[in-house]
């Protein structure tokens, strides 16, 4: 940008000119009007969309006065739906010069070994260089009066933060696999709740959630500068109170969203339509904030955030099958590769170890429902372990981060020689660790499942199988479930994760014996029998009722029943059915018995653990109806068929069970999958 001048003085404005009085404007002009020789017509204007009025181009605007800097104080509360909020430049000065005309790029987060600037990273701090250019390309950024508006929405979607409150202390109570350190968001609440309070107490309400919006914009628009002195005492006000942003206030709507559709704090007298629109509502006010950081602000760790718990309450809303979901899971792979969460830090003094070991446990949740997501669409995984070197968080508690100390509060003698706590306690970390230990061997799973079993891939599956059993038989023995663990008095939470983390580890082996046996075959093998029956016993325990199981449980154990329960029930009445019509041997080596009992109770289950007002309610009675039919055809004597007459009627067909036009019952589920909410 620069001054024009005639004759040797400034230059009239437009204004000026027309009304024929003498101007002492220095006017510039961009760099555009001056490539295309149009600098006589061109009047630049550092925020053009503030202006309300209709104009011919953002470089050619005629007679139309401008202000340069806005600051949140001039803008009164009945300009803002029609104006567009401007990010103030810090100095108070007009930007230097167009950003068209930039000369150098800028930075696009971590680079790594291979990269173009790979040699010079030993000596120059990249990161630290990309911040600054991207504080100067913010100052000089302009939110559309829409956006601007929508982050009114998000403060007002706040409402009675009581709510909110309680809704975010009850899922860290119950929660035992919560991504973010519960310090971390809890440590929040204060400031935000006097936030919202204040803004209620101020007599002009229209106002004062403006003058909010305005703080809320220009905070969000400043670099996330994160200390390596901070300690857990203080990291919170880095983003609360006078320091705002709105990634905090998208994150703990998403948390505040999935928590009411889990039933947490819930009246009894609420319906569930009212919990479903809660939840709607604070998805919505999560994308919003969302979509508004990446306009504003450069990527950091609480946006990284904000995407993982957005994700989390996309697949309950919307199920794991949807679009958004997908799309939303891609988001997060590519922001956690650009930020760097994947490498360990080779700088672990520049940041604070809070950070490091939050950065672990954020990595460590994302990889397995990654490994979730893709096992249960049979798509591609997005975050592969081949290319990271991140560690496992260490096996911390939760209270450590609310250290006053640079440090975390903990003592060596705290970890034994692989990080495991050494009290053998349960704690949040101790299932991140379990479900990323589980998660690698599904992803080599994955990466065989399309391939040709030949005899290499053979003895691929059977030593992945082999050091699967021997990390599961690793874990601290408090760790792995026994059918026993209900009634040591653990609470409800804790056995319900030992359960599921079990039953995906024996869903691995379920995984491998199935590609070893080949998915055409009817008979199965002893293995993959064994198996099955292992994963419908685990099932059926976990559904067991107990006094002390709450309705939370109920919406988890149904999706653990047709994740798990389906699968190993399905090979099981199949074999049974081949073995009844053809007299083949019975491969299982248990008790047949006993097996065609734990069947039965499974069509119990699905008879019963669906309401009738459900959605899902046709898809569990089909289901139950079909087994039913194999178990009675296996029982009745009369139903024998003659050997290799196997022709007189189908093996079962789960497509006929599922619905008339194949998959299509995907579109009529309404829940989040299990792996997703507090249990896994």
């Amino acid at each position: 940008m620069s001054a024009r001048r005639r004759n040797g003085k400034p230059a009239s404005c437009e204004p000026c000119r027309r009304d024929k009085v003498r101007c002492d404007h220095a006017v510039p002009i961009c760099s555009r009007c001056q490539s295309r020789g149009i600098s006589s017509r061109c009047l630049y204007h550092p925020a053009p969309m503030t202006r309300a009025k209709a104009r011919r181009s953002h470089s050619v605007i005629e007679d139309v006065p401008f202000q340069r800097d806005v600051q949140a104080s001039s803008i009164t509360p009945a300009r803002e739906s029609a104006e567009a909020t401007v990010i103030p430049n810090p100095i108070g000065h007009a930007p230097a010069e167009d950003t068209g005309s930039r000369s150098k790029p800028i930075l696009a987060g971590y680079f790594g070994p291979t990269s173009f600037v790979s040699p010079l990273t030993d000596d120059i701090d990249l990161l630290a260089a990309e911040q600054g250019e991207c504080d100067d390309e913010n100052a000089q950024r302009v939110l559309p009066a829409y956006w601007t508006q929508k982050v009114t929405d998000i403060l007002c979607s706040l409402g009675d933060f009581s709510i909110i409150e309680s809704l975010l202390c009850e899922y860290y109570d119950l929660n035992q696999s919560a991504a973010i350190p519960a310090p971390l968001i809890l440590n929040t609440i204060g400031p935000l709740k006097a936030m919202c309070e204040e803004r209620v107490r101020i007599e002009d309400p229209e106002h004062a959630a403006h003058s909010l919006t305005i703080r809320v914009i220009q905070n969000t628009a400043k670099t996330l500068t994160i200390p390596p002195s901070t300690t857990g005492e203080e990291f919170h006000r880095l983003f609360t109170g006078p320091a705002i942003r709105l990634e905090i206030l998208g994150v703990i709507c998403s948390l505040a969203g999935r928590a009411r559709k889990m039933g947490l704090a819930r009246d009894k007298s609420e319906s569930e339509t009212s919990a479903v629109n809660f939840s709607r509502k604070m998805l919505a006010a999560s994308d919003a904030a969302l979509h508004i950081c990446k306009m504003l602000t450069p990527l950091n760790d609480l946006t990284i955030w904000l995407i993982h718990e957005n994700l989390l309450l996309t697949d309950k809303m919307n199920w794991s099958s949807s679009p958004k979901c997908w799309n939303r899971l891609g988001e997060l792979s590519t922001d956690m590769f650009a930020l760097g969460l994947h490498r360990e830090s080779t700088r672990p003094n520049e940041l604070p170890q809070l950070l490091v070991e939050s950065r672990r446990r954020v990595f460590a949740a994302a990889y397995q429902l990654d490994k979730s997501i893709a096992t249960f669409l049979g798509r591609p995984p997005r975050i592969p372990l081949r290319y990271s070197d991140c560690q496992m968080p260490l096996d911390l508690p939760d209270d450590a981060f609310l250290s006053n100390q640079v440090r975390l509060a903990y003592a060596p003698g705290d970890l034994d020689s692989a990080n495991w706590n050494v009290h053998s306690v349960f704690q949040r970390s101790s299932w991140m660790r379990v479900r990323f230990i589980v998660s690698t061997f599904r992803e080599e799973i994955l990466e065989l499942s399309l391939q040709n079993v030949t005899s290499q891939v053979v003895d691929l599956l059977n030593n992945i199988s082999r050091r699967s059993r021997l990390a599961w038989e690793a874990l601290p023995s408090h760790l792995r479930y026994t059918s026993q663990c209900w009634d040591k008095g653990y609470s409800v939470s804790a056995c319900a994760l030992l359960a599921v983390s079990y039953l995906a580890y024996l869903y691995n082996d379920l995984l491998i014996q199935r590609l070893l046996a080949g998915n055409e075959n009817p008979r199965g093998t002893p293995a993959l029998l064994s198996v099955s029956a292992e994963i419908l016993c685990s099932v059926l325990a976990l559904g067991t009722p107990k006094e002390q199981m709450a309705d939370i449980v109920r919406s988890d154990f149904m999706w653990t029943v047709l994740l798990y329960g389906f699968p190993s029930a399905s090979l099981l009445v199949k074999a049974l059915q081949h073995q009844k019509r053809t007299g083949e041997s019975f491969l299982y080596e248990g008790s047949r018995s006993a097996l065609i009992r734990n069947l039965s109770v499974f069509i119990s289950h699905l008879e019963t653990i669906v309401r009738p007002d459900n959605s899902n309610y046709a898809l569990f009675q089909r289901a139950a109806k079909i087994f039913s039919e194999i178990i009675d055809e296996v029982l009745e004597p009369e139903a024998s068929f003659a050997n290799g007459d196997v022709g007189v009627a189908s093996f079962i067909d789960f497509d006929q069970m599922l619905s008339g036009g194949g998959l299509d019952f995907l579109n009529t589920l309404d829940c989040g999958v299990a792996h997703s909410q507090w249990l896994f």
